[in-house]
């Protein structure tokens, strides 16, 4: 059965991510911030201890690559929230580059295409239906011609629309049509868990938000478009359900369903897709989108000169799905740097 969902976002300006600390403390100190802790027993050279603050897709991802990377370590996971009560499961898990800082174009660019690449291996794997990863083809329409995004010579299939195709889309005066990848976020998280636990990671729960269904088995592609205030319309078909969306409302912390908000995603929905009018709907969803001017993943050089060492990966906003892997690869490459400056003073 294929089940239509709508997606509420608020978009709002908090931190939130992955921070990685290298210290020769043995304790855990547990913060509001998905966090990585890392810490070393300088006489004995035990396994590097290293906790990572969160049970999203950033941080199983991060607790992933520490482990691929630190052979000598011993991982725990520290979160309130597991999986499928994570921002990361209210995620309709499109790949495709949203909400992108100016200034970050390059470096978000890269981190887009090693998830990209990495996503594309998953499905090729024969773990792809466990672990959630769907080879999907879309449309994304602007209401004025724009240039082709950093992305366009790297992923499958690109091609600007035709006229002749857009005339089918009334008022989309610029589309694209490229393949991606939707998510199905809580098998992946569920994966994730599984292979962090059978390398003898450890969990521990500990503290440190309006969805609709309908049945549209004719939805074949995803469709995306964006109006001249930015405003984000979205169809998007998964391996269990299509989801509809969606709003992004900065500043706004409610996580309750605005029958306002669903009506307003179904009357947009309903100009790309007029099929859509006769659908059953079965839910609903509203969270919050963690957002900031810019994706931090840097080391803190406020602690050089302290036993904690902090590396910031975290703001991933509208792009979390899209870059996690490739912030998560950095992450753990920074995570190693801190370990390896802590050896080579021993």
């Amino acid at each position: 059965m294929i089940r239509l969902l709508y997606r509420c976002f608020r978009s709002n300006s908090i931190p939130c991510g992955d921070k990685i600390l290298y210290s020769v403390s043995s304790k855990f100190r547990p913060s509001r911030w998905n966090s990585v802790w890392c810490g070393a027993d300088e006489e004995n050279m035990k396994p590097v201890r290293i906790a990572v603050v969160g049970a999203g897709a950033v941080g199983l991802s991060t607790a992933l690559c520490i482990q691929d990377r630190i052979r000598n370590c011993d991982v725990h996971i520290i979160a309130e929230k597991f999986s499928p009560s994570t921002t990361s499961d209210g995620s309709a898990g499109l790949w495709t580059p949203f909400l992108v800082p100016q200034d970050q174009i390059d470096i978000v660019t890269r981190w887009s295409m090693d998830t990209y690449r990495y996503l594309l291996g998953l499905f090729r794997s024969e773990t792809a239906y466990r672990d959630g990863v769907q080879l999907i083809s879309g449309f994304n329409f602007c209401q004025e011609v724009k240039t082709d995004p950093p992305w366009c010579k790297d992923v499958i299939g690109f091609r600007r629309l035709e006229e002749e195709e857009l005339q089918d889309y009334p008022g989309k005066e610029f589309g694209i049509f490229y393949t991606a990848f939707t998510l199905d976020v809580p098998s992946l998280l569920s994966s994730y868990m599984r292979t962090f636990r059978d390398r003898g990671g450890f969990v521990i729960p500990k503290k440190l938000k309006s969805l609709q269904e309908v049945k549209a088995p004719w939805i074949k592609h995803f469709y995306i478009d964006i109006d001249r205030n930015n405003d984000v319309t979205y169809i998007l078909p998964g391996i269990e359900t299509v989801v509809l969306g969606g709003t992004a409302q900065d500043g706004d912390w409610n996580t309750e369903d605005d029958q306002a908000d669903i009506d307003g995603i179904m009357e947009r929905c309903l100009k790309v897709m007029p099929s859509l009018k006769d659908s059953k709907r079965q839910g609903a969803w509203a969270g919050l989108r963690p957002y900031r001017e810019s994706v931090r993943l840097e080391i803190d050089r406020d602690t050089d000169n302290s036993k904690a060492k902090i590396v910031h990966n975290y703001g991933h906003g509208g792009a979390g799905l899209t870059i996690f892997w490739g912030c998560a690869n950095d992450a753990a490459a920074l995570v190693v740097d801190l370990v390896n400056s802590r050896k080579s003073k021993i």
